[in-house]
């Protein structure tokens, strides 16, 4: 019986549950090894959510299982192959089709019976809502760093981060570069314009390369008046979580709103 094994674990599942890379790869093997099951590949994960089927090696099993490399699927649980009900039923429907069957060697049903199949979908739905719970928890916490001001993310251009404090702290040759950036802005300039201007000067950059999207990123963030938008490119409007205070601003409140002005009017 050829098998492929399949691995996944995120830093909230393992904090949460327990089931390291390892632990998974070890328990798979011994069930293989007392089964007779040959193990013809691993696909892992490791790091990726489970919220959708969109990650590199269960993409490859799919191809494998797509083209007979594999009889079996096999892994710990139905949540590490994916915390959606729909997705669930989906990988299952396409492992029938192409003559595969999924084993959970810590769920002993036999997911081809109506019973087993009851089974399957009631623990998709359990771990479709602990994804959710463990979302909810993680959004929490970084909510409550960014009101405790600490940075929950890589600092933006023109700070640092605290190793020790987690704060948003100056960066003295970056600051520079943003302040130019901004009067740039306030005389009339638009981003692009502005980021030739920085290529041809060779201003500062640790990685990548000046754009005029870069320009817009930094002419439009208000943590250069001091002011955190947690979830702004991610959220509504009115779910952002707006800290103030949150760290030294470098620009101030008069050419912070001349720049608004002279961005919509470009």
């Amino acid at each position: 019986m050829r098998c492929g094994v399949y691995v996944r674990v995120s830093t909230d599942d393992q904090r949460d549950n327990g089931f390291s890379i390892d632990s998974q790869l070890r328990m798979i093997k011994e069930y293989c090894e007392k089964n007779n099951y040959d193990i013809i590949d691993v696909y892992n994960d490791a790091g990726h959510s489970g919220k959708d089927l969109m990650r590199p090696e269960m993409q490859r099993l799919l191809a494998d299982i797509k083209s007979k490399k594999i009889d079996k699927l096999i892994a710990i649980k139905v949540d590490r192959l994916t915390r959606n009900n729909y997705d669930g039923f989906w990988l299952l429907n396409y492992c029938e089709e192409h003559d595969a069957k999924i084993e959970l060697i810590l769920e002993p049903y036999d997911v081809s019976t109506a019973n087993g199949e009851m089974i399957f979908g009631m623990n998709l739905v359990f771990g479709q809502r602990e994804r959710k719970e463990i979302g909810a928890r993680t959004k929490r916490a970084m909510e409550e760093m960014a009101l405790e001001k600490v940075h929950p993310a890589k600092a933006p251009y023109g700070y640092t981060r605290n190793s020790e404090t987690g704060h948003l702290e100056i960066e003295p040759i970056e600051v520079q570069v943003v302040k130019e950036i901004f009067e740039l802005c306030k005389q009339g300039n638009s981003s692009r314009g502005i980021a030739t201007v920085m290529k041809n000067s060779n201003a500062y950059l640790k990685t990548g390369k000046w754009t005029s999207d870069r320009v817009y990123k930094i002419l439009t963030n208000s943590i250069y008046i001091g002011i955190f938008e947690y979830g702004k490119y991610c959220r509504k409007p009115q779910d952002i979580l707006r800290v103030e205070n949150y760290c030294e601003p470098i620009i101030d409140m008069e050419t912070w709103n001349i720049t608004r002005k002279n961005m919509y009017v470009l």
